[in-house]
Parts: structure tokens; C-alpha cells; sequence
């Protein structure tokens, strides 16, 4: 096979007549004008096939179908999603569980204030009460030998007491 330059190639291979495009739009007016050679000409030269126009959106609605649409694989697929969290969860649950141990709970690390709100909260009865406590506790001479002082008795007085039972008729 040779080798062809085709960068040296000077001609297209194709020739017209000598002035033909000078002289093209003159013929072609002429023509117009008479009008009679148009009539001679019985056929364009091209035929449409029958019904082609009514059948062509289908044959190209079917080669389109007809394509295998590629298999699309997810990076992230939802299966290595649950156990990539539910190993993450797994973790963080061992290390609350180990590592995270909360501290005893003693009766000296409590509020007082705490204890009251639970009490008033929970509307013990005084029998209730009386049930948790021993009978030495329950004797007349704890409660006599308590000393009170006036201000705290004051405090009381002031924030639980109401005003109308304070009042002498």
C-alpha cells in the first residue's frame, strides 16, 4: 500500500464547468420565469415509502428500548451501611458500659433538698412515715431534746405557714 501525502494533494477530484457559477444565477431566473420546464419535470426523483411517516416514531421508540441499560453498583449499598453503624453502635455501647461507670450513691451525696421534693412529690402519709421509723426513734424524748433555733423555726414559719392561721380572732 502507498504511503499518500495528502497535505501535498492540490486537487479535490472534482471539476464544474468553465464561469458555471457566473453564469448559474441567470439559468436558474430564466428558468423561474418560463415556468415551463418546471412543468416537464413529472417526478422529483424521490419516493417515501408508504405509511413511512405514521411508523417511524415506533421504529425508533423500539431500537431505543432495545438498548441494555449497564448495571449500576452503588458505592455505599445500604447492607454495609447497617453494619458498618451497627458495629460503630456496638462500640460506643461497650465503652459506656466499661468505661463509664457511674458512682455509688450514698445517702451523704445527696441533697436535702432533693430528698424533700421526692417526699412532697410522692404525698406520704404520716402513717407511712411512722411504718419506716423503730420504736426508739418514734420515742417522745427525740423529738423534746431537738433543739430549734428561732431563726430557722422563723424561716419555717414564714415560707409554710399561711398568714390566716397566724391570726388571733
Amino acid at each position: 500500500m502507498k504511503k499518500i501525502n495528502l497535505h501535498n494533494i492540490k486537487t479535490s477530484g472534482h471539476k464544474t464547468p468553465e464561469k458555471y457559477f457566473e453564469s448559474f444565477d441567470d439559468r436558474l431566473f430564466s428558468k423561474l420565469r418560463d415556468g415551463n420546464e418546471l412543468d416537464t419535470i413529472k417526478s422529483a426523483g424521490f419516493k417515501v415509502p408508504n405509511d413511512y411517516f405514521e411508523t417511524v416514531n415506533d421504529k425508533i421508540l423500539s431500537k431505543l428500548e432495545n438498548k441494555n441499560e449497564a448495571k449500576v453498583i452503588p458505592l455505599f449499598s445500604l447492607k454495609k451501611v447497617a453494619y458498618v453503624s451497627a458495629i460503630a453502635a456496638s462500640l460506643v455501647l461497650m465503652f459506656n458500659v466499661v468505661f463509664n461507670t457511674p458512682e455509688k450513691v450514698t445517702y451523704e451525696s445527696l441533697e436535702i433538698a432533693s430528698i424533700e421534693n421526692y417526699l412532697v412529690e410522692e404525698d406520704f402519709t404520716s402513717y407511712e412515715f411512722a411504718s419506716l421509723l423503730t420504736e426508739d426513734e418514734l420515742n417522745s424524748e427525740v423529738f423534746t431534746n431537738t433543739d430549734i433555733s428561732e431563726e430557722s423555726l422563723e424561716d419555717y414559719l414564714l415560707d409554710n405557714a399561711n398568714i390566716e392561721d397566724l391570726l388571733i380572732e
